[in-house]
């Protein structure tokens, strides 16, 4: 099992940033496999490696045939953010989740307050999502954020999480 299909199974949202990350380091790699071949090598071996580089070169496969070399997110990502989605409008409107729909109006203003420091998002996910993924960004580069900063980020990854926790009870049929 690869490491997005692990992070696929155990988290949604992480599996999103996941893939995203990834877009970004074969970008930065020129998409070449041999080069991402280098960088994995010091962190897989054997079977696992050689998995991990068939993921790779699929998701390679797909920007280039998506022309989504220079940015933008492949077209697999379309139906997990449709399954999202469909999964927030379902959790507030039709099972009136009160728990997740405490953390999403605990979010809103957080979120919006972000949105208005970036670039629009279209929905609440995405704008959680951008969100998240600048504060790992962030963390990767090793620049900090302030504490007000911080405190935003612990409440949307609240709301991250219960998503990300609804997904897995969804798609076992548990929801």
């Amino acid at each position: 099992m690869t490491t997005a299909e692990e992070k696929r199974e155990q988290h949604i949202v992480e599996y999103i940033l996941y893939v995203w990350q990834m877009e970004d380091l074969v970008r930065a790699v020129g998409l070449d496999l041999g080069g991402l071949r280098n960088h994995l090598s010091s962190a897989y071996a054997g079977d696992r490696l050689e998995a991990e580089l068939v993921w790779f070169g699929e998701l390679i496969r797909a920007l280039r045939s998506e022309n989504k070399t220079g940015s933008g997110h492949v077209s697999s990502l379309d139906e997990v953010m449709i399954e999202l989605t469909y999964l927030h409008q379902t959790l507030l409107n039709v099972l009136k989740d009160e728990e997740y729909r405490s953390a999403v109006e605990k979010a809103k203003p957080h979120i919006a307050a972000m949105a208005e420091r970036g670039a629009e998002q279209r929905t609440e996910l995405d704008a959680m999502l951008v969100a998240l993924y600048g504060w790992l960004v962030l963390r990767m580069g090793g620049k900090s954020v302030s504490p007000e900063t911080e405190e935003s980020l612990a409440v949307i990854r609240d709301w991250a999480n219960l998503l990300g926790g609804r997904y897995i009870r969804m798609r076992a049929g548990a929801l």
